[in-house]
C-alpha cells in the first residue's frame, strides 16, 4: 500500500498526526471466512500460541472459547421462545501485557486490544502475524467478511451538561443537544448512523453524549465506528492486511469528521516533527 492510498469512498484523508490525548478505550479487528472443521483443536492453538511468539507477540494464557447462536421460535398464541445454539468451539490467546486477545474460532480470528498507539506499531504487527498463522494452521478457502472497530470515549470532569461538547463535536452530529426547546434538557442521547462506502463495504457510525460515573457523574462522549468490507476473496495475508489498512484509514477520516478542527488539534502533539502513518481513529 502506498501512501497516496486513501479511506474508501473517496472520504477526505485523516491529517495524520499523533493524538497525545488519544480517547480510545477498545479497537477490535475480525476477519470472517470459510473453512473446513467444526472447532479448533487444543494443539491447533498450542501450536497458533507458539507460533506467534516466534513472530514475537506473546499471548501465553490459553482460554476456551464458544460461538453461539440465538434462534427466537415465534408461533401465534404462543409466548416467544428463545434459546442458545452452540455453534462451534475455539480459543481465546491473552495478550501477556493484560491489553487484549486474539479469538481463534473455525469461521473466524478476531484481535482486540485496549492499548492503542498507532496502526503500524498496535495492530498492523500482530495482524500480519495472525493472518500468517491463520493461513498455515486454519487453511480458509474464502474471506467473507473483514472489520475494523474503535470505540473513542471523549471525557471532561468540567462537562455538566451534553452542550459542553457543542465546542468539540461537529455541530451536525449534535443533533437535539442544539434544540431551542428541549436541548436545555437532554440528558443522554444515542444515534447510529449507517453509510455506505462500496459495493461491499459501509460502515456504522453510533454515537452520542451519555452520563458517565466513572468521570463522577460528567457527560461524556461516545463515538464508536465499525468500518467494514465484506467483499469476498480468497485468503491472502498480504491482501487482507492491506484491506484492513484501508479500513483502518477510513475510521480515522470518520474519527476526524466527529470533532472541530479545534478540539482535533487540542488533541495531537504541538511537534510538527512528531507524524505517524495513521490518527488514532
Amino acid at each position: 500500500m502506498s501512501e497516496e492510498t486513501g479511506p474508501l469512498a473517496g472520504l477526505p484523508p485523516a491529517d495524520r498526526t499523533l493524538l497525545v490525548r488519544p480517547p480510545l478505550e477498545l479497537a477490535i479487528l475480525e476477519v470472517r471466512f470459510r473453512a473446513e472443521g467444526a472447532d479448533v483443536a487444543p494443539e491447533v492453538a498450542l501450536q497458533a500460541r507458539d507460533r506467534l511468539a516466534g513472530l514475537g507477540h506473546s499471548y501465553a494464557r490459553m482460554e476456551e472459547a464458544q460461538e453461539g447462536r440465538i434462534e427466537i421460535q415465534m408461533q401465534p398464541g404462543v409466548a416467544p421462545m428463545s434459546q442458545v445454539q452452540q455453534v462451534a468451539r475455539g480459543w481465546q490467546l491473552h495478550a501477556t501485557d493484560g491489553t487484549g486477545h486474539i479469538t481463534l474460532l473455525p469461521g473466524s480470528v478476531a484481535l482486540q486490544t485496549t492499548r492503542y498507539e498507532r496502526w503500524s506499531r498496535t495492530l498492523k504487527p500482530v495482524l500480519e502475524a495472525l493472518m500468517t498463522v491463520t493461513e498455515e494452521l486454519l487453511a480458509p478457502a474464502l474471506v467473507e467478511r473483514i472489520g475494523l472497530r474503535y470505540v473513542d470515549r471523549f471525557t471532561d470532569p468540567e462537562a455538566r451538561t451534553p452542550a459542553s461538547w457543542r465546542e468539540r463535536i461537529h455541530p451536525d452530529l449534535l443533533g437535539a443537544v442544539l434544540h431551542p426547546v428541549f436541548g436545555q434538557h437532554v440528558r443522554g442521547a444515542q444515534q447510529q448512523l449507517e453509510l455506505n462506502l462500496g459495493p461491499a463495504q459501509g460502515a456504522l457510525l453510533r454515537h452520542g453524549p451519555f452520563l458517565d460515573l466513572a468521570v463522577s457523574g460528567a457527560i461524556s462522549y461516545l463515538v464508536d465506528i465499525d468500518v467494514y468490507d465484506a467483499e469476498a476473496s480468497g485468503f491472502r495475508s498480504a491482501d487482507l492486511v492491506t484491506r484492513a489498512e484501508v479500513l483502518n484509514r477510513t475510521a480515522a477520516s470518520l474519527f476526524q469528521a466527529t470533532v472541530t478542527p479545534d478540539y482535533l488539534r487540542t488533541l495531537q502533539r504541538a511537534q510538527d516533527d512528531d507524524r505517524i502513518e495513521e490518527t488514532t481513529p
